[in-house]
């Protein structure tokens, strides 16, 4: 299965500079440089170390499998793929005439360098092929097996993923094996970077699609209005994207009204609450019951997300492989609410409940820090409990704060979110719901030693059981309300007017830029 700890992957900076060995060279210059806003420098982008930008990674490096729309599984540097019926290897065709940046060939000789790199190694544990690795066998230029102890029924999701899988020259390292520039083969190359900006020269030597632009500059802007204010001066082609440079509903609708164009699409990862198992409140069913039912998931979507999110009642959209039949979602119902808590015991007394002597009292742990905008989103979902009769605190916190309590299960109520794609659903059920998994500062959704069961024997099931498995936790999840599933936000992402062709890969650890021009 695939354990995902965010400390492992999620971006942060490298505080470094770099100037390519690769200069740029004759190209055609058909467009000036695609300008893209990025949040924090992207780093040396060094395959093995969490220090740079994760969408930077997928521009400069290829994977032997690309994730494509919906989950569909692409060819990458492999064109082909099988997995033996006992799924203890893979068998890789890669692509023919395919070169590193430098002119470095890539093939099974070099494709076998990069993947002892991390598989196997204690380091990468958290990704299932890398712990179940046994071998890898060459045959020929163009033939690679990858020989796994254990089955692994993620294995290809994994080779997907942005680090540290992909591929790197291997005369792009130092005598000790340390990396010493960026180089792939992917449809960028790196020429410069610095606290400022990061500046990419187009590949014409790549093998795939290539961009109609000869240069790409992302440049650094932490500030999210002075990223809007850049696009609308024209100093930004592109802004936006979760793992990019994150853009506000609110912010979205504004750069429309003044003539910007917005991109929003389906998102693949879910925001919920979440309830703690050491809270004596919410360890009562009907607490949480009366909770999923209060809650006018609709409003939320329209009024906080401005239209840009979906409301849902399900632990993943339907866009995430393996999610499981749907939920309808409910409708805010506070007879029904204040129904359920009168048939398990709760006495209402004016504007509050209380059994056994206990009020039903709720510390609702929030940091906008942590997950900008959600200070808001609690306050709306305090009011809504409010009418119901709980008494709800809201406590908000930075995000050293959150990153202590939620892990230690210190509140009742906490927003969480899933990975999204490529990383689900995988990544989040082994991640947020196993118990004995080191979810690190994330914190668990919900944990249970009879949850456990349920998710271990699915993450572990392949073939025609799989599904059935993988349902079996979806069941138990809405059977006992584990989780109060809400929204979907839209993947949100702006662009001028003078922009051609804009279109979102199929996940935000990509950045846009295929058959973008802009307008003569």
């Amino acid at each position: 299965m695939i354990t995902i700890d965010r400390r492992k992957f999620l971006a942060g900076t490298a505080g470094m500079a770099f100037v390519s060995a690769f200069p740029l060279n004759a190209l055609s210059e058909t467009h000036d440089a695609l300008k893209i806003a990025i949040a924090a420098e992207t780093g040396d982008l060094d395959l093995l170390q969490n220090v740079s930008t994760l969408s930077a990674y997928t521009i400069v490096f290829d994977a032997l499998i690309h994730y494509g729309q919906n989950g569909k599984l692409e060819p990458g540097l492999a064109t082909k793929w099988i997995v033996a019926d006992d799924q203890l290897s893979i068998a890789f065709d890669l692509r023919e005439g395919v070169t590193f940046s430098d002119g470095t060939p890539f093939d099974a000789t070099s494709a076998e360098w990069n993947l002892k790199r991390w598989m196997g190694k204690s380091d990468f544990s958290w990704i299932g092929v890398s712990d179940a690795f046994e071998s890898i066998v060459t045959d020929g230029p163009t033939k690679l097996t990858v020989k796994l102890k254990r089955p692994v029924p993620a294995a290809l999701l994994e080779f997907t993923i942005v680090r540290p899988v992909r591929f790197l020259s291997p005369k792009a390292v130092d005598a000790a094996g340390k990396q010493t520039a960026p180089v792939g083969t992917g449809p960028w190359i790196v020429e410069s970077f610095d606290s400022s900006a990061t500046v990419l020269v187009r590949n014409d030597k790549y093998w795939g699609e290539k961009p109609l632009f000869a240069r790409m500059e992302l440049k650094v802007v932490p500030d999210e209005l002075a990223r809007a204010n850049g696009l609308r001066s024209g100093d930004l082609d592109v802004i936006g994207g979760d793992w990019v440079a994150p853009l506000s509903p609110r912010r979205a609708r504004a750069l429309e009204s003044d003539g910007m164009k917005v991109a929003a699409e389906p998102g693949t990862a879910t925001m919920l609450l979440g309830f703690s198992p050491k809270s004596p409140m919410v360890a009562d069913k009907a607490v949480r019951d009366a909770i999923a039912i209060s809650i006018d998931r609709a409003a939320m979507a329209k009024v906080l997300f401005e239209g840009f999110a979906d409301p849902t009642f399900d632990l993943f959209p339907a866009n995430v492989p393996s999610s499981g039949t749907r939920h309808p979602v409910p409708a805010r119902d506070v007879a029904k609410a204040k129904s359920i808590l009168t048939e398990s015991g709760w006495t209402e007394s004016g504007d509050s409940w209380s059994k056994n002597g206990a009020p039903l009292a709720l510390d609702f742990l929030v940091s906008d820090e942590s997950l900008p905008g959600s200070r808001r989103i609690a306050e709306m979902i305090q009011g809504q409990l409010s009418e119901v009769g709980f008494q709800v605190k809201v406590s908000s916190v930075d995000n050293a704060t959150m990153h202590e309590r939620r892990p230690a299960f210190e509140y009742d109520l906490a927003f969480f979110t899933t990975y999204g794609a490529p990383y689900d659903p995988h990544g989040t059920l082994g991640n947020s719901f196993v118990s004995t998994a080191d979810s690190g500062p994330d914190g668990k959704i919900y944990v249970s030693e009879a949850l456990d069961v349920v998710v271990k024997t699915a993450l572990e099931a392949s073939g025609s059981e799989r599904e059935l498995k993988m349902q079996a936790i979806y069941d138990w999840l809405a059977d006992n309300t584990a989780i109060c599933p809400l929204v979907v936000a839209q993947r949100l992402w702006a662009y001028g007017a003078n922009i051609e062709n804009f279109s979102l890969p199929a996940t935000d650890y990509d950045m846009p830029f295929k058959a973008m021009s802009r307008k003569a």
